[in-house]
């Protein structure tokens, strides 16, 4: 069996006992096996069966991820590997959600001087956000059982770091920690006071800023009031002071020219493609003159491999991320200009890591020019001074 690296202990943290581990290293462990061994059979199947009679009955090989999804949708093994994938995912979960439901949080010993701050009693969180369970994860992000209630942040915290197969690293901040080195080697003098981090969910990468500018006040932003909860119990046991807040990235609470840098992590493609552009407005406005807005996400989708680009499209099939196919072909840096941003003032890069080969359904470990192609894509902007 593959082992994974304990995740780091806090407060917060509901591992479970004997059975509920014995139940995650199982569900863990099958979900490695789905992605490892399995999903490369599908190109073994695509490249033997499925294209040769695609060619056999059209006269020319797929040419489209739709042409490659109708050739496989209809193979036996294909559908194997889908159903074998999708218990996986939710296997993930239910071997999760016993030990929160039966587990007590303990509070942080030295608080370190965050807050919490939920919104009004009639705050509606987006459609997009609350209308499905993101990733199949039960209840959705946006689950809340009132006063007091973390569990959604507790079930992601753990189930996201068994999904992600450890890759995230023991406080599962590895993008965090690679969107802000990155910054700071792109921006050398850049030092931000005052950060927000927006759709932060339990803190992952908000935290990661600390390390980073360990003098910047930190700020994330969420519409799940649970996730938050249990960020700011979370954030306070780690030791680092972040003030969370509840709300909308489309309409935040916060007045003009707050920050100096405003930021996302994996969190664009979970929007839809009428609220994108008015999130990146909302950054230009929350940003100082000279402030910086940096988001970290998938990138647009090449193409010319269109099997490649229907494995990864299986994530909008098969695993409740509605928007992500049109996501991965919008033109970032021209919504970013439409949002207020000069054309000489926005720039882009793709950085690899480990986490990406997971993250986006790689199959196998890739020659460095397609890895390139294969790593998270960085959207930079700096509003004018």
């Amino acid at each position: 069996m593959k082992n994974i690296a304990d995740q780091t202990d806090h407060a917060g943290l509901l591992k479970g006992g004997h059975d509920d581990r014995a139940a995650q290293d199982f569900a863990f462990t099958l979900r490695n096996i789905v992605t490892s061994d399995l999903m490369p059979a599908n190109r073994v199947v695509y490249d033997r069966r499925v294209a040769p009679a695609f060619r056999r009955a059209t006269g020319a090989a797929p040419a489209t991820p739709a042409q490659v999804r109708q050739g496989m949708g209809a193979d036996s093994w294909y559908k194997f590997y889908l159903s074998a994938r999708r218990t996986s995912q939710e296997l993930i979960w239910s071997s999760v959600i016993p030990a929160v439901e039966r587990g007590t949080p303990t509070a942080p010993t030295a608080p370190a001087g965050g807050s919490v701050t939920l919104a009004p009693a009639d705050f509606v969180p987006p459609r997009y956000i609350s209308a499905i369970d993101i990733h199949c994860m039960p209840g959705g992000y946006c689950a809340d059982r009132g006063d007091g209630d973390e569990a959604a942040g507790a079930v992601y915290d753990r189930g996201v770091y068994l999904y992600m197969s450890g890759l995230m690293g023991p406080m599962n901040d590895a993008v965090g920690q690679l969107a802000a080195r990155w910054l700071q080697s792109r921006l050398p003098g850049f030092a931000p006071a005052n950060i927000l981090d927006l759709g932060c969910g339990v803190g992952h990468s908000t935290l990661a800023y600390a390390g980073v500018w360990p003098d910047a006040e930190l700020h994330g932003l969420d519409c799940g009031a649970a996730l938050l909860r249990y960020g700011h119990r979370r954030a306070e046991a780690l030791g680092v002071p972040v003030h969370f807040q509840q709300g909308d990235a489309e309409h935040t609470p916060y007045p003009d020219a707050s920050f100096d840098l405003v930021t996302s992590h994996i969190v664009l493609h979970e929007t839809s493609t009428r609220a994108l552009p008015a999130i990146l407005k909302e950054c230009h406005r929350l940003l100082k003159p000279g402030g910086v807005m940096l988001h970290i996400d998938q990138p647009r989708f090449d193409d010319s491999d269109p099997y490649a680009t229907f494995l990864q499209e299986n994530e909008t099939y098969y695993n409740n991320e509605p928007f992500w196919r049109q996501y991965r072909r919008i033109d970032l840096a021209a919504v970013a200009e439409k949002a207020g941003f000069a054309t000489d003032a926005i720039d882009s890069d793709i950085l690899s890591a480990a986490v990406v080969q997971q993250s986006q359904n790689n199959e196998k470990a890739a020659p460095d020019a397609a890895a390139r192609k294969r790593g998270f894509s960085v959207l930079l902007a700096r509003k004018s001074a």
